[in-house]
C-alpha cells in the first residue's frame, strides 16, 4: 500500500513494558526505580475513572469473559487476579508444580498461543493468531506462576509525515500504525503488517537514506545515527508489528524543520552499543534488551499522559497498571540471576544498556531525585 503524503499528523498512545533490574552498578538501578515510583504516585494522587475489572483474591472460578477467557483453565482455585480490563489480564498461581507449569504451557499451545514463541526454562511467551500476546513466567522456588495476556495495540491508517523528525526516515511499508508521539523532536510510532523480513528490508532502506553512523542491530532491533546527530531506533515487537523512533533533540536540523535541545545541559555520553554481541549471555542479552524496552515505552507513556487531559489520564489506568505487574514479574528474574556469573561482555553491555535508559529519561525530561 502506497503511502500518501501529509504536511502533519498526530496522536496519542500508551505501551506495557517490563520491568526494573535490580543491578550491581550503584545508583543507576535507583534511578529507574524512582522513577516507576513517581508514576505510582502520579496515579495515586489522581482520581482515576474508567477502570475495570476485579484484581482482588478470587475463589469464585476462572473468569469465563473477557482476555481471560482465551487461555485454558488452570486446574486450581488458588489464584489471585493481579489485572482484569478490556486491554490486560494478569493473574498469579499459587502451590503450582513444575509439571502443572509444563501442563499449562502444552494447554496454552492448543489454545492457539504458538506465534513467534519463545520457550525457557521458567517463561513462555507467544503470540496468537489475533496479535493477543502470551505471557507466563514460573517461580520454582515459590511454586508460582505468573499468567498475562495482552491485546494488540489498535491500528489505524495513518499517513507519514513529510516535515519534523519522522519525515528524515523512509515511510514504512506498511499504513496502519498508531502515533506514540508526533513533536519537533520526537516522532513515534508502532506500525502493523510488518514481518521480520520487512523490518530488515526496512532496516536497510534506513542505513541508505544515511542512519548509518555508530549503528547496531540484530534480528529485531537496530539504531544508529546521521551525520546530523538524529537518532533512530527500530524494534520488531512481535506479531508483525515494530516500533519506529526518531530523535532530533541533539540533532543540528530536521529536514524541513530546525529544532535543537535546551532542555538539558547535561546529555550523557554517546551510548551507542559497542559490546560483540556474540559474546553476550544470549538469555543476559534478551533480559537487557526487555528492560530497555520496557524503559523506552515508560518514557512515551509518560510524555503522552504530561500532554493529555484529565479524562484521557483516566482512562490510562489499565496502561499503568499493566506496565506495574510486568515490572514486578520481570524484577522476580532479575532478581534469581547469579551476578557473578556474568563474563566481561555481560558486564560491558549491562553498562551500555543503563546508559542508554538515562539518556532516554532525560530526553523525557522524567526526573530522579
Amino acid at each position: 500500500m502506497e503511502w500518501e503524503k501529509a504536511d502533519s499528523t498526530g496522536g496519542s498512545g500508551a505501551s506495557s513494558g517490563e520491568g526494573v533490574p535490580k543491578g550491581k552498578k550503584g545508583d543507576k538501578g535507583k534511578v529507574i526505580l524512582v522513577a516507576i515510583v513517581a508514576l505510582v504516585a502520579i496515579f495515586m494522587a489522581s482520581s482515576c475513572k474508567g477502570q475495570s475489572g476485579d484484581t482482588k483474591n478470587s475463589k469464585a472460578g476462572w473468569p469465563t469473559s473477557g482476555l481471560a477467557a482465551m487461555l485454558p483453565e488452570p486446574g486450581t482455585d488458588d489464584f489471585n487476579i493481579d489485572t482484569n480490563t478490556d486491554n490486560v489480564f494478569s493473574a498469579t498461581l499459587a502451590k503450582y508444580s513444575s509439571s502443572d507449569y509444563s501442563s499449562y504451557v502444552d494447554a496454552c499451545k492448543e489454545k492457539g498461543f504458538t506465534v513467534e514463541s519463545n520457550m525457557a526454562t521458567s517463561a513462555y511467551t507467544a503470540f496468537n493468531e489475533g496479535g493477543y500476546k502470551l505471557r507466563l513466567s514460573y517461580y520454582e522456588s515459590k511454586e508460582e506462576l505468573s499468567v498475562g495476556i495482552e491485546a494488540p495495540n489498535e491500528m489505524n491508517t495513518i499517513t507519514w509525515p513529510t516535515s519534523g523528525p519522522g519525515s528524515l526516515v523512509p515511510a514504512p511499508p506498511s499504513t496502519q500504525g498508531s502515533i506514540v508521539q508526533d513533536s519537533p523532536n520526537v516522532y513515534a510510532v508502532n506500525v502493523g503488517g510488518v514481518d521480520k523480513d520487512a523490518f530488515s528490508a526496512y532496516v536497510a532502506q534506513c542505513k541508505k537514506a544515511g542512519f548509518d553512523v555508530d549503528y547496531s542491530g540484530g534480528n529485531a532491533h537496530f539504531q544508529a545515527s546521521n551525520a546530523d546527530g538524529a537518532k533512530l531506533r527500530i524494534d520488531y515487537k512481535g506479531a508483525n508489528v515494530i516500533s519506529i523512533r526518531v530523535d532530533v533533540s541533539d540533532a543540528s536540523s530536521t529536514g524541513s524543520d530546525t529544532a535543537t535541545s535546551s532542555s538539558s545541559s547535561a546529555t550523557p555520553t554517546d551510548s551507542s552499543t559497542t559490546t560483540d554481541a556474540s559474546l553476550v549471555t544470549p538469555e543476559f542479552k534478551e533480559m537487557m534488551d526487555s528492560y530497555e524496552e520496557l524503559m523506552n515505552k515508560y518514557c512515551d507513556f509518560m510524555v503522552t499522559y504530561r500532554n493529555a487531559n484529565a479524562a484521557d489520564q483516566a482512562n490510562m489506568f489499565a496502561d499503568y497498571t499493566d506496565l506495574i505487574q510486568q515490572e514486578a514479574d520481570w524484577a522476580k528474574r532479575m532478581s534469581a540471576i547469579d551476578e557473578s556469573t556474568l563474563n566481561a561482555a555481560d558486564d560491558a553491555y549491562y553498562i551500555e544498556v543503563q546508559a542508554r535508559v538515562m539518556q532516554r529519561l532525560l530526553e523525557a525530561d522524567v526526573q530522579a531525585q
